[in-house]
């Protein structure tokens, strides 16, 4: 199946990426791409994803991807399992399942927006509001920056601030929704994965709206559950590359930088099969327990190997590869976080 998805997207024209994504949602769940949003499988997505970059617009499906598993599949799979935080209304549940059965079965598309202007990473500082009202319903106020898959989306998550308990709530808003406003967003990069911006004033929400009572339980996981897939992306991106350069003749210098690139990409792959592995055997585990484990190190050192190549230019001749440098994973406050962290353990080293 994975043939006849490389087979669908080597259809585009190299300049096509506008229909690419929403186009190929049928191959992609046909290639079990998406089960991941069901049944956690994600060794079994991870062993997929890393073909993705070798396919045509692949990065760009792949950012697309590595968001609905990891985000949304993963707040809908908490409140279809009413697990802790998550709404307890049988119809949230219901809601949740039918948009569920929709993304795996390559029907959908569904966008969370966390990120707005100036937000610089932090809940704390989300001006978008969520009030309950007497009657039960949610008023909403929002503008939300940046939300990935959104421009085709047939629905958004939407993280706002309830005032009152001081807490910060997922709701979900449709498409269709009267008043909202969607505009959408391209970069530069891997744009297969189409983005936009999203408004909405004094919405009114139906109660079972309300999926998830307080996101920043759940921030930090989700955030590095998308980056391992990230990472599972690169090392495809870079393994892409050294296929690319190995053709025809090699000199001896640049045999062994392509092993150089091989083996860090390779070293960094396993490492994300390892905590893939960890998530699928426990529901409880959380990623932080393991982070950081190199994906930073190993971007950074295989992004200056790129560079010291003789008469190549990745930027030119992979621009998409820029994507991992524009969401480089040390930039995040979680990161800062957990290397201050980790680093009380470094000074122990070695003591009985």
């Amino acid at each position: 199946m994975m043939k006849e998805l490389r087979d669908k997207l080597s259809s585009f024209p190299p300049g096509e990426f506008r229909s690419v994504y929403k186009s190929t949602l049928p191959d992609i769940a046909k290639a079990g791409l998406l089960n991941a949003l069901k049944d956690g499988g994600f060794r079994s997505f991870h062993e997929k994803l890393i073909l993705i970059p070798s396919f045509p617009h692949g990065i760009g499906v792949g950012v697309g991807l590595m968001a609905q598993t990891n985000v949304a599949g993963k707040i809908l799979k908490l409140v279809i399992g009413s697990e802790e935080g998550a709404s307890i209304r049988e119809e949230a549940k219901s809601l949740a399942l039918e948009l569920q059965d929709r993304l795996v079965n390559g029907l959908g598309i569904l966008g969370l927006g966390v990120s707005e202007p100036g937000w610089m990473g932090k809940l704390t500082n989300l001006k978008s509001t969520a009030k309950v009202l007497p009657s039960g319903e949610i008023e909403l106020n929002f503008h939300k920056g940046f939300v990935t898959n959104g421009a085709d989306a047939e629905g958004y998550l939407v993280v706002a601030k309830e005032e009152e308990l001081n807490r910060f709530g997922v709701f979900f808003i449709p498409r269709d929704f009267p008043g909202l406003k969607i505009e959408e967003v391209y970069l530069d990069v891997a744009r297969e994965a189409t983005h936009c911006k999203i408004t909405g004033e004094n919405f009114k929400l139906p109660s079972h709206y309300h999926f998830i009572e307080d996101y920043t339980k759940l921030g930090a996981d989700i955030h590095l559950s998308e980056m391992l897939s990230a990472a599972v992306l690169f090392c495809g991106a870079i393994r892409k590359i050294v296929s690319d350069l190995s053709q025809g003749s090699e000199s001896r210098e640049r045999f062994s930088v392509l092993g150089k690139l091989w083996d860090l990409s390779g070293l960094l792959y396993g490492k994300c099969l390892e905590i893939s592995d960890k998530k699928d055997k426990d529901p409880t585990y959380k990623i932080e327990e393991d982070h950081p484990y190199g994906y930073e190190a190993i971007l950074d050192e295989c992004i200056s190997i790129l560079e010291s190549i003789p008469n190549f230019d990745y930027k030119k001749e992979y621009p998409d590869l820029r994507l991992f440098c524009t969401i480089h994973p040390a930039r995040s406050p979680v990161y800062i976080k957990n290397r201050l962290k980790q680093s009380k353990s470094w000074r122990k080293f070695g003591t009985l």
